[in-house]
């Protein structure tokens, strides 16, 4: 991956957290990966090229008059970037030599973007060592041009000589070597000069160093840090270790860092939740969404949603509609609400939520009976589409489209809408992929999402911070995905595709700030307004999964305002969905 011109290789999850290695010079960030191995299970880690090093781009010619800030400036960028995907906006750095002088002024720098500092043998040099390097870089540039030309016997000496390296790093340990831009070689550089700015960090400092002979502290640099009496740093000797410290001795190392990491990272710590106080007693009496046993799911929908009756003055009908597209063609119930003796003015098809795998058409009455005003006098159907196992993907995107066209073929004049709540509003919009691919001409004025659930990757950073909810969690989405596209789908349900989005109608999309959801929501508005259609986002405070469409709460009333402000927004034609080619033309 690339971010400002940095490679990166990303790993693991973030159960604990997020670690971010940087390398020392001449290497690179797969000379990292043992980093990754130990801590992937709990940590997301992140190993970056450095400017000038791996994957990443060359140094400019301005920057190779003052390479080492221009690193850092690089890679401060860089970790700024990361640091806002984590749940905590915090991550932990760890650097070796060059990397570990990098670290340590990033650290300096932006305290509040890093939770703890592990510094291997960091290349804070004495004027002496720094006068060393300058002396030795024409020596240093030959020796990256032979290991390039010998690559194997390289590996093969270095072998011999570290024989207890990690066995995945001595070949990067040669790759490194291959692609280190060699003008900064020749410039000497191989960190910044002094050791006061150890004194000047003010976040959790563990500086690990060995006793070998080209270690860059050792006893003599210890005793420099512990006279700099910082309390937040902290140092360790590792015997029989030279300045690579953690592939000379990884157990002692990893048993150092993990007792200095459980001690100052505590896991995430989420902020306080704001909850509109409207909606706070929702939180409470919404029963948990438990996907793995859907009978007692269902079971508890009805119990709790199974009196919902349509509002006085609005009038119901059934219509059963045959899904012949569906591997096992079945009937399914379309609910067709309106006003009492009026004719509708608009048609809207409204796809109901629960997971892919619950909920049922007449629990909507309620609010599809509201739905008939907000949408201007209009006729709205609620698809009992088949939901998930017994119907996987894609049977129920396949019903929405069958209502679809039943609706545009008895109400060819009048406006059709589609809304959608949660999974509905995937539903819609994967319906609205099929009409695209299957070329199904109808035209769809606007289409309204409400929390749309889309991604059965669920890699947001949204579905980090909010995993527990309230209402919606991970643990439940894995789960109701698994039922609905099984374990190895032949094709994701949603993907960026810059076609489809462009065939999508004039779309509105409300996100909670608080939902799982959230994320990919907004990454959908992004996708749908790249491709240059309308999009009308919005994220209403203090809102969290279910919470949109509450009867009585000023929110439900925002929705609905926002609603009514977008169909009456007026847009080309050509922004309707198949307008090009509808039945019409």
């Amino acid at each position: 991956m690339n971010r400002y011109d940095i490679s990166y290789s990303l790993s693991g999850r973030e159960e604990k957290g997020t670690i971010v290695a940087l390398h020392g010079i001449t290497d690179n960030g797969a000379s990292l990966s043992d980093i990754a191995a130990q801590w992937k299970n709990e940590w997301k880690v992140v190993l970056l090229d450095t400017l000038g090093h791996g994957l990443s781009r060359s140094f400019t010619k301005e920057e190779l008059t003052n390479p080492f800030d221009a690193i850092v400036y690089a890679m401060s960028q860089a970790i700024v970037e990361i640091a806002r995907t984590t749940t905590s906006r915090k991550v932990v750095l760890i650097g070796h030599s060059l990397g570990g002088a990098v670290a340590a002024h990033i650290a300096r720098a932006y305290p509040e973007l890093i939770e703890a500092l592990i510094l291997e043998d960091p290349a804070l040099l004495t004027l002496e060592l720094q006068q060393l390097y300058y002396d030795d870089a024409a020596t240093l540039v030959k020796r990256q041009e032979l290991v390039t030309a010998h690559v194997g016997e390289a590996i093969a000496e270095l072998m011999k000589v570290y024989r207890h390296w990690p066995a995945s790093e001595y070949g990067a340990w040669a790759q490194g070597k291959t692609q280190v831009d060699r003008q900064f070689v020749a410039t000497g550089v191989v960190g910044s000069l002094g050791r006061s700015i150890l004194s000047e960090l003010s976040i959790p400092t563990l500086l690990i160093t060995g006793d070998g002979a080209d270690v860059l502290f050792g006893v003599d640099g210890l005793t420099e840090v512990e006279n700099l009496a910082n309390p937040f740093l902290r140092s360790s000797l590792i015997p029989q270790a030279t300045h690579t410290v953690r592939r000379d001795q990884p157990e002692a190392f990893y048993d150092l860092v993990e007792s200095f990491l459980h001690q100052h990272c505590k896991g995430h710590r989420r902020a306080p939740l704001y909850i509109a106080e409207e909606l706070r007693e929702i939180v409470e009496k919404t029963p948990e969404q438990i996907t793995d046993n859907i009978p007692a799911m269902r079971e508890r929908a009805e119990k709790l949603l199974g009196h919902v009756k349509p509002e006085p003055g609005i009038e119901l009908k059934i219509v059963t509609l045959e899904n012949n597209s569906a591997k096992k063609p079945r009937n399914f119930e379309l609910r067709c609400l309106k006003a009492q003796g009026s004719e509708p003015e608009a048609i809207v098809l409204s796809i109901h939520g629960g997971g892919y795998v619950a909920g049922a058409a007449r629990y909507d009455d309620e609010r599809n009976s509201t739905l008939v005003h907000t949408f201007g006098n209009a006729l709205v159907a609620s698809p009992d589409y088949g939901l998930a196992p017994e119907n996987p993907w894609p049977a129920g995107a396949y019903d929405c489209v069958q209502a679809l066209v039943y609706l545009h073929l008895h109400y060819p004049d009048k406006p059709l809408y589609i809304y959608g709540d949660s999974a509905g509003a995937g539903l819609a919009r994967q319906a609205i992929e099929i009409l695209h691919r299957e070329g199904i001409e109808l035209r769809i004025e606007r289409l309204i999402l409400l929390e749309p659930c889309l991604e059965p990757q669920m890699t947001t950073s949204s579905f980090t911070t909010y995993s527990q909810g309230p209402i919606w969690t991970r643990e439940a989405s894995q789960s109701a995905w698994h039922h609905y596209i099984g374990s190895t789908p032949q094709r994701l349900p949603y993907i960026p595709s810059r076609e489809v989005m462009s065939c999508m109608p004039p779309t509105m999309i409300v996100v909670n700030p608080i939902d799982p959801l959230r994320d990919e929501g907004i990454r959908l508005a992004q996708d749908i307004a790249d491709a240059g259609v309308p999009i009308a986002l919005h994220m209403f405070p203090g809102t969290f999964h279910g919470a949109l469409s509450v009867k009585g709460t000023a929110t439900w009333e925002r929705v609905r305002r926002a609603i009514k402000e977008f169909i009456n927004t007026s847009f080309p034609a050509t922004f309707t969905h198949s307008a090009r080619k509808t039945h019409d033309s």
